[in-house]
């Protein structure tokens, strides 16, 4: 019944979270992983921190400016926490949009 349908939707965005969240993980350890003001790329599914070497409460705004929702956490954690129903595509597009601002900033 209904019950069934739902915990059939959950797993289902479960599963995707878990998916698209690795390849966001990964895509972002690629571009960002080498740069020395990024001290850690953490996260669980889609919630993911990246962790940098000096305070970055700015890129808040200027994410924002860029299209991309993000938070600050800890007083330099880069937060993403996007929908469960994220697809790879979309996840790519985040990445495009936030390493440029990352980088920009770490060079600041």
């Amino acid at each position: 019944g209904v019950e069934t349908i739902r915990i059939m939707e959950e797993e289902g965005l479960l599963d995707n979270a878990a998916k698209v969240g690795a390849h966001l993980k990964s895509q972002l350890e690629k571009r960002l992983g080498q740069n020395p003001g990024v001290k850690d790329i953490r996260g669980q599914g889609l919630m993911i921190g990246i962790e940098l070497t000096k305070p970055c409460g700015a890129l808040t705004q200027r994410a924002l400016d860029a299209g991309l929702l993000i938070s600050v956490t800890a007083d330099n954690v880069v937060r993403l926490v996007p929908p469960l129903i994220l697809t790879e595509a979309e996840a790519d597009e985040i990445v495009d949009l936030l390493v440029p601002l990352i980088e920009a900033f770490l060079k600041e």
